[in-house]
């Protein structure tokens, strides 16, 4: 059976949001869905994750009635400090959401032989058992190309008791890591907006205008997809090439179901 990507084209985050997830179709039998943005720093949109983008998914996933968690570790600065600045503690506070600092999350330690690097892994309490949903921005990363689904999921781990750089200890074999890491934690779903792009560096780069959004259950697809949307051949970028071999998704367009929305 084919992965299916779901590209929308236009601005407004909530139907690009609800047009995107009901041609997908998703199911969740969670008790709990946990939304992880990409707020690597409190920097806005598009270097970090809209919270109008996040806004849009809760209202969307409000009708499965299930628990809404926003989670984030946030690796150049305080976690709390993104929530604060970047308005996720008053989007908090309308839906009544829970708001959690993985960094500091509670976590159990589980071991993969085969993995690529992390043999063992810290596990944060507050994602198991839940639909995790990587909610990334399309952007473009010093070291390797591309910072889409898959590496967002970088910020769902612990994080070291340092002041900036807090996810360090994953960039000794970064595109291992991120494999790894997505292994371990196996996100359902991939929401990318790319209303707009962020161009030319992670920590603050050039805003350009892209009027899409990418929806898919396959991560490896939805990052495939985005990376051609950059301009990126995809085949170029390690990430994209090992995890597949890991049962993580397909990077081969020729077995993934495009659908183009507007």
């Amino acid at each position: 059976m084919k992965s299916k990507v779901v590209i929308v084209r236009g601005n407004n985050a909530y139907s690009m949001v609800q047009k995107g997830l009901d041609e997908l179709n998703i199911d969740i039998r969670e008790d709990r869905v946990v939304v992880k943005p990409n707020l690597i720093i409190n920097e806005p949109y598009p270097t970090t994750t809209s919270p109008e983008t996040v806004e849009a998914l809760v209202k969307y996933l409000r009708k499965f009635g299930k628990e809404i968690i926003i989670a984030e570790g946030s690796g150049w600065c305080e976690t709390w400090e993104a929530f604060r600045d970047l308005g996720y503690i008053d989007l908090a506070k309308k839906y009544g959401l829970k708001l959690v600092d993985l960094n500091r999350d509670r976590y159990e330690v589980r071991k993969r032989l085969d993995a690529l690097t992390l043999k063992k892994f810290e596990l944060p309490i507050t994602l198991k058992n839940s639909y995790l949903i990587s909610a990334a921005v399309l952007k473009t990363h010093s070291l390797t190309g591309v910072t889409l689904s898959l590496k967002n999921m970088m910020g769902a781990t612990i994080g070291e008791e340092i002041e900036v750089a807090k996810k360090r200890r994953f960039h000794r074999r970064l595109n291992e890591s991120i494999v790894d890491i997505n292994l371990y934690l196996k996100p359902n779903l991939a929401v990318i907006d790319g209303r707009k792009a962020c161009i030319g560096g992670e920590l603050g780069g050039i805003a350009k205008e892209m009027g899409v959004m990418i929806f898919s259950n396959d991560l490896v697809a939805a990052d495939t997809v985005g990376a051609r949307l950059l301009g990126f051949d995809h085949m170029n970028k390690k990430s994209l090439k090992l995890a597949p071999a890991k049962g993580l998704g397909t990077a081969d367009l020729e077995k993934v179901d495009v659908v183009e929305l507007r």
